[in-house]
């Protein structure tokens, strides 16, 4: 295993707080609230038939802006970004290999109907190319890294709610290794992705971003989604991305998303 560049970040100020989901005081509140915001006012325009043009208008760019900030947040969060030479090119070759092979996968899933299911993108994410929106390599890199975020917080929030703090090896877990738990967060990742897609599924739908075939989203797109996260999520691993401590800034984007999607399935 690699030395991971960012641990000491991990166990300074990026430090988390196990079983909480608050943002009061943090560096990024501002980025959190607006995050909330726009996500949740989105949904409630969608609820309401309230400006659907502008709604269609930044959907890609709103993709995209997710999948830069999480990014950036994680990079500067771990020290990614002007660390050592090695962990900076591996960095950026994660996220430039996460947006090529995930467009990638859609082009294929699109023009053969093997991997995920016979579907095709409407018109409403722009641009596209061959028939796939620019915007959803984006999409899969903030869907890792955002998993990844709430896989770090699951176990310390669970063992916080259901067994208490004791002592010295307190449920925080901060001391602890970046190795610890490895193959339980890679499966915690791949399942957190696979969550949200069954929640964005219907929705996606809704929102006109793409169809299946006889309207039936099928077990195969699951089955697919959660071979290729475990991929994913092997590969941050591997490459030393899925540290403890993981910035708040990406399990709140998870959350905000998914509430966003959620809105639009009421609709």
């Amino acid at each position: 295993m690699r030395e991971h560049s960012g641990r000491t970040a991990a166990q300074g100020k990026g430090a988390h707080s196990p079983g909480r989901l608050s943002f009061r005081g943090h560096e990024d509140g501002l980025a959190l609230f607006l995050l909330y915001i726009l996500l949740a006012a989105g949904g409630l325009w969608h609820l309401l038939g309230w400006f659907q043009g502008l709604m269609q208008l930044l959907a890609a760019p709103m993709l995209i802006a997710v999948a830069l900030l999480v990014s950036y947040v994680h990079g500067r969060h771990y020290g990614l970004w002007r660390g050592p030479a090695g962990a900076h090119l591996r960095w950026w070759g994660f996220l430039t290999g996460v947006v090529l092979s995930a467009f990638g996968l859609e082009w294929a899933g699109v023009t053969t109907g093997r991997i995920f299911g016979h579907y095709g993108y409407g018109d409403k994410l722009q641009p596209q190319l061959f028939g796939v929106p620019l915007a959803i390599g984006f999409a899969w890199l903030a869907m890792v890294l955002t998993s990844a975020g709430v896989a770090d917080w699951l176990p310390d929030a669970w063992r916080h709610l259901f067994r208490g703090r004791q002592g010295n090896e307190s449920v925080s877990g901060a001391d602890r290794p970046a190795s610890d738990h490895g193959l339980l967060r890679i499966l915690l990742t791949a399942l957190l992705m696979l969550f949200f897609d069954w929640i964005m599924e219907p929705a996606a739908v809704r929102l006109g971003y793409w169809s299946w075939r006889g309207g039936i989203i099928p077990l195969q797109n699951y089955l697919a989604w959660f071979v290729f996260a475990l991929i994913y999520a092997a590969a941050a691993w591997r490459l030393g991305f899925l540290q403890r401590g993981a910035p708040a800034l990406s399990r709140h984007a998870w959350l905000a998303q998914i509430l966003y999607f959620l809105l639009v399935r009421l609709g």
